[in-house]
């Protein structure tokens, strides 16, 4: 059956899943500034980066949306043009943010000392945070490829580097969820891949915590993985299935926020990721309609720069005003966080349009430039 375009409310649920992060990553100093120590309880907030699992889920499926079709063989030509835009995507934001650092690093020795002290002896390593070797590491976005810790400047950037070895990895796997025939299947190895990774998370005793590195690049695979096999279920639903969008819709956050009253339980939250980006698919339903709306919309466009850049901001206002915002009253407090949370919406939004959308011009000029050449190529052999 013909499918949208477009998918409006995955762009949203997108900037919904970075807000959720976002958050997690912000409500230790908020509940310090608000003086509601409750807050730190909340397990709502401290799952907060499992938004993280569903960016792997929506990849993989948005990518299989974007370029079905395309890897029904393995073609060089069209597994370089991938490889071009994915490039523009992710690599010219994150080269910006760490030169921004830089200076910070060279000129703020308290700041690169808070960044390297640590207390419980399985953080050991960052006492080699923002290092030279680190900075390569991720400059290249390959931190999450090994298990050396070189350093780590932007902590969130190993979700980057987890993604770039899923788009390495997308033509086999597209290629492969091609030559699924059937929902069912389609459905089957989705739900095995996500059963999987929650089984090694259990069994690896990070069912309830946040594990990144290497162990990130596993959450990514096997979400990554389910998304493309989520979307060929898609593809190859019937009809009929349409008319389920809104409920499988509204089941998903049911369960999603059902799993937050339980400590072990936010590990299944995986299931609910899928099931939510397979009912938003259809497009129907109010929590559709919520997400295609303009303001969630408009976080969903931002996202990335706002995730990239977030977890700096809270980190750089901590350590230089820390301790004044701690003693602000109730309603300072309350001022600060609107202050704080603003702050890295606009910093976010600066780096949206100042850097992630110049270089998606820039990566469009490139492939403009290859497909001429290729033609000019292809001419000159036919002459």
């Amino acid at each position: 059956m013909p499918r949208a375009r477009s998918i409006p409310s995955l762009t949203g649920v997108r900037g919904v899943a970075a807000l959720w992060v976002f958050m997690t990553h912000f409500y230790g100093l908020a509940a310090d500034m608000l003086h509601q120590p409750w807050l730190m309880n909340s397990l709502f907030l401290f799952n907060g980066f499992r938004g993280v699992d569903l960016f792997f889920v929506l990849s993989g499926f948005i990518l299989m949306h974007v370029h079905e079709g395309q890897f029904v063989q393995l073609r060089w030509p069209v597994i370089r043009d991938f490889f071009i835009v994915r490039f523009f995507r992710v690599y010219p934001l994150n080269t910006f943010v760490l030169l921004a650092l830089v200076p910070l690093v060279l000129f703020a020795p308290g700041y690169v000392a808070m960044q390297r002290h640590y207390t419980d002896p399985a953080f050991a390593y960052r006492a080699h945070n923002l290092s030279v070797p680190g900075f390569i590491q991720t400059l290249l976005l390959v931190q999450s490829w090994t298990v050396l810790k070189l350093g780590e400047w932007n902590i969130v950037s190993w979700t980057l580097s987890a993604e770039v070895l899923g788009y390495i990895l997308f033509p086999l796997l597209a290629m492969m969820a091609m030559r699924v025939a059937s929902m069912r299947s389609a459905l089957a190895l989705c739900v095995a891949s996500l059963v999987t990774l929650v089984a090694i998370l259990f069994a690896c005793h990070h069912a309830n915590n946040n594990p990144t590195g290497t162990f990130g690049a596993i959450r990514m695979f096997f979400c990554f993985a389910a998304g493309i096999m989520l979307y060929r279920a898609y593809h190859l639903a019937p009809e009929g299935t349409a008319r389920y969008g809104a409920a499988i819709t509204v089941g998903a956050v049911a369960f999603i926020a059902a799993t937050l009253f339980f400590p072990v339980l936010p590990v299944c939250d995986v299931f609910g990721f899928a099931a939510l980006v397979f009912g938003l698919a259809y497009q129907r339903g109010a929590i559709n309609a919520f997400l295609c709306s303009g303001l969630v919309m408009w976080l969903g466009r931002i996202s990335f720069s706002f995730y990239l850049t977030h977890y700096l901001i809270i980190g750089i206002l901590s350590w230089a005003m820390g301790n004044w915002l701690r003693g602000l009253g109730t309603v300072g407090g309350m001022m600060a966080t609107i202050a704080i949370f603003a702050v890295c919406l606009l910093v976010g939004v600066s780096c949206y349009h100042l850097v992630e959308r110049p270089s998606q011009r820039l990566g469009r000029r490139v492939m403009q430039r290859v497909e001429a050449h290729d033609a000019l190529t292809g001419a000159q052999r036919t002459a």
